[in-house]
């Protein structure tokens, strides 16, 4: 029998490895700290950016860093940046260099780097081995959220990624709940008529 034939960016689940498998989190399993407030505009952009990370080869992971504030009641990430990054179908990768281009053009803007959302191209949203020891200079409340399928599915619920939180000098996997509970969308508009 003949499969109604796919469009290209559109995930196939039989190549994707097998997500319904019983599966322990390699990395310990918390709550978020702190309250977390995630501008839609900046989620709209991150939405666009991410799938744009491609070759002649196809999709690869992409990434873009979190900018925003800190405030004593919440951090507020209001804008997201794609940066110079060496890509490929399995890996991304940001060198010092980059990160630091990054960091300069946040600083320009009022904004400071307090994580970043990359892609892996399965379902699978825990941190790799890589992802652990790649990021660079990460500090006590750092976010990494992982998307699924090159980010070509969305990023909406927030809860639906992998957040992963840096606390006490190593990376969580962060609970669902705690995610629905503690990061929230900030809308880009609201309209009261």
């Amino acid at each position: 029998m003949n499969r109604p034939r796919r469009h290209a960016t559109e995930p196939d689940p039989e190549q994707a490895p097998d997500v319904r498998r019983r599966w322990r989190p390699r990395l310990p399993v918390g709550e978020l700290r702190g309250e977390f407030l995630v501008a839609e505009s900046a989620v709209i952009a991150a939405e666009r950016l991410l799938p744009s990370y491609r070759g002649p080869d196809g999709d690869h992971e992409g990434i873009v860093f979190l900018l925003g504030r800190e405030t004593p009641s919440a951090t507020i990430i209001t804008t997201v940046l794609a940066p110079e990054a060496d890509h490929g179908w399995g890996r991304v990768i940001c060198d010092e260099e980059q990160f630091a281009a990054a960091t300069t053009t946040a600083h320009a803007h009022g904004l400071g780097i307090l994580g970043q959302l990359h892609t892996h191209g399965s379902a699978w949203t825990e941190h790799s081995i890589g992802d652990d020891t790649l990021i660079v200079m990460p500090f006590d409340g750092t976010l990494s959220l992982i998307a699924p399928w090159y980010g070509r599915v969305g990023l909406r619920p927030l809860h639906s990624l992998g957040v992963h939180q840096y606390q006490d000098g190593q990376w969580v996997l962060i609970h669902t709940n705690s995610v629905r509970d503690h990061m929230r969308l900030l809308p880009s508009h609201i309209d009261l008529r």
